[in-house]
């Protein structure tokens, strides 16, 4: 009999190749990727389904109902797309805690 020509690695060794492969951060952080995509879903839906806010009867003050749910909407979207992107650094910020930016917040 001959003995195999190398030992097997231990799983967590450096040199184990699947040790040392990237993660992929949706499968890493499955709740955050899913708060991204709910988040920018909505505010992408919202705006698409027309019979929510296509109403002139209930008046705000001197506005139409249409017009005051466009008004106090988009802040809302905004509100919820700057979380979404806040998530999604979070996502590729590697684990040093550092990011790629420079502190101009311009990419290298």
């Amino acid at each position: 009999m001959t003995e195999p020509a190398a030992t097997p690695s231990a799983p967590n060794d450096p040199g184990n190749p699947l040790a040392t492969r990237p993660v992929n951060p949706l499968r890493a952080h499955p709740i955050t990727s899913l708060a991204c995509a709910v988040l920018v879903t909505a505010s992408i839906l919202c705006t698409l389904i027309v019979p929510i806010y296509a109403h002139i009867t209930p008046k705000v003050g001197d506005f139409p109902f249409f017009y005051f749910y466009l008004l106090a909407y988009m802040p809302l979207v905004a509100i919820a797309l700057g979380v979404a992107g806040l998530l999604q650094r979070r996502l590729a910020t590697p684990a040093g805690g550092s990011d790629d930016l420079s502190e101009t917040g311009v990419a290298r």
